[in-house]
């Protein structure tokens, strides 16, 4: 930046200096001419046109123009001005230049005369004025001023300028290095972090102190690296959950094979049955493996239809009453009435039995299992209430996530596939619906969500 301003300064000053410089004067001169002409219908105008000119400094001289002949009846005190050395000829000749020019003229005494009459005064400029008295007078003025006399003025500014330019120069570099040095420095040690973070590793600092913005990167990297350590955490134990599922009931399944292969009298129907029951817990695993893997790239689709959210729900408690008579649960539903929504009817289907398959797991010794329907500001809010162990209010949000376990729990035994609730976040925001969950240990959770009545609009939030 230094270097541009440096160079539009050297051609200001060496190519438009000169301009400049004469067209200030030229317009100065101007200016002058028409003050003086406004002072001309007045008895003492040239008293009045001489002090305007000496306010100038500028040399003038007013003559009255009488038959061709040139009286000069008032002048100012400079001495030296070029109209000293007219003669009638001059006089003459420049009289009839500014009446072909309109009675005003300004020209260089070089552009005015052809001859080389006054070789040491070319560079002055002359203006000169014809104007006409209230009394029928003609008076012929002329101003004279140095025009172009800046060579040494030019001289002067650059070199003026060329020691200016060496210290500029000197101070942005200066600058520049301490700048790069307070500013790339830090991001030059942020990008070197960045790459090793690429590279898988995680256990990196990032904070940098330097100027607001870099700070705030630096921030935003070391959040980066927790989220992706987290993540990182979180898929070694989503491997480890997945292995051990898959495994146990591989286990379970070849190990009562081999008994009823190799001990006669085990093939019995207890034996067979535990094989049916671990082959159908690892295909519901698999299965919800590919529903929460479909749906989280973005390969599901909805089929929304309207339907009533009651009736479907009433009818899921009843199979759930029917199907776990024998168990000990007891099934309540509450409703206010039809609720008609509009979404997609498996999928809601899903979300309730997946909420009513956690309530039964993680159940107590109160195997009661409530599912209450209501209405509030024109939404469906549907509600799966247990009594079982509940979770803690720091884990309240774990709970979406593949394969969470309660600290005070490892039910993995009876607690399905363990992608259940992952799967109803999944399904749910695909809805843009609300839902959330409450609990408190030892008494019970309740989880929600909400769908909008048929005709309303919805903006998803999870709670």
């Amino acid at each position: 930046m230094t270097v541009v301003i440096m160079i539009l300064l050297w051609v200001l000053c060496s190519l438009l200096l000169s301009t400049v410089y004469g067209w200030t004067v030229k317009s100065r001169m101007q200016s002058l001419l028409y003050e003086i002409a406004y002072e001309s219908p007045k008895a003492d105008f040239a008293e009045r046109a001489v002090l305007l000119a000496e306010n100038a400094d500028t040399a003038m001289g007013v003559y009255r123009v009488n038959d061709g002949s040139f009286t000069l009846i008032a002048e100012t005190r400079e001495k030296h001005s070029i109209f000293h050395l007219f003669d009638s000829a001059d006089l003459e000749e420049l009289f009839s230049q500014t009446l072909e020019n309109e009675s005003i003229l300004q020209e260089r005494a070089a552009d005015v005369f052809a001859s080389n009459s006054f070789p040491a005064e070319q560079g002055r400029l002359l203006s000169a004025f014809i104007t006409e008295t209230v009394s029928g007078d003609t008076y012929f003025i002329l101003l004279d001023t140095a025009a172009l006399p800046i060579h040494a003025i030019l001289v002067l500014m650059q070199n003026q300028l060329l020691l200016v330019s060496v210290i500029l120069l000197t101070v942005s570099a200066v600058i520049s290095f301490l700048l790069a040095r307070h500013i790339a420095g830090p991001i030059e040690r942020i990008s070197s972090k960045a790459r090793k973070m690429a590279k898988g590793e995680m256990a990196l600092d990032f904070t940098e102190k330097s100027y607001q913005e870099i700070e705030e990167l630096s921030e935003v990297l070391n959040q980066t690296t927790d989220e992706l350590s987290k993540i990182e955490r979180l898929q070694k134990e989503l491997i480890a959950n997945i292995s051990h599922d898959l495994r146990t009931p591989l286990t379970m399944i070849v190990g009562y094979a081999e008994v009823m292969r190799d001990i006669e009298g085990e093939n019995t129907p207890e034996n067979i049955q535990v094989i049916i029951d671990e082959a159908t817990r690892l295909s519901s695993l698999v299965n919800d493996l590919l529903e929460i893997s479909r749906i989280q790239g973005g390969r599901a689709e909805r089929k929304d239809e309207q339907f009533d959210l009651s009736l479907m729900a009433e009818e899921t408690v009843e199979r759930y009453r029917r199907l776990k008579e024998n168990s000990g649960f007891t099934f309540e539903f509450e409703t206010s009435g039809a609720c008609l929504v509009i979404a997609d009817r498996t999928k809601i289907l899903q979300v309730l039995c997946n909420l009513l398959n956690n309530a039964i797991n993680y159940s107590d010794t109160d195997r009661r299992v409530r599912v209450s329907l209501g209405v509030r500001e024109n939404m469906a809010r549907l509600e799966v209430i247990d009594h079982g162990m509940g979770i803690s209010p720091e884990n309240l949000d774990n709970v979406w996530q593949r394969y969470y376990r309660s600290e005070s729990s490892h039910r993995r035994s009876i607690a399905g596939s363990g992608l259940g609730l992952s799967i109803v976040r999944e399904i749910l925001d695909l809805h843009g619906a609300r839902y959330g969950v409450s609990s408190s240990l030892g008494e019970g959770s309740v989880f929600w969500f909400e769908l909008p009545l048929a005709g309303e609009a919805l903006s998803p939030t999870r709670i």
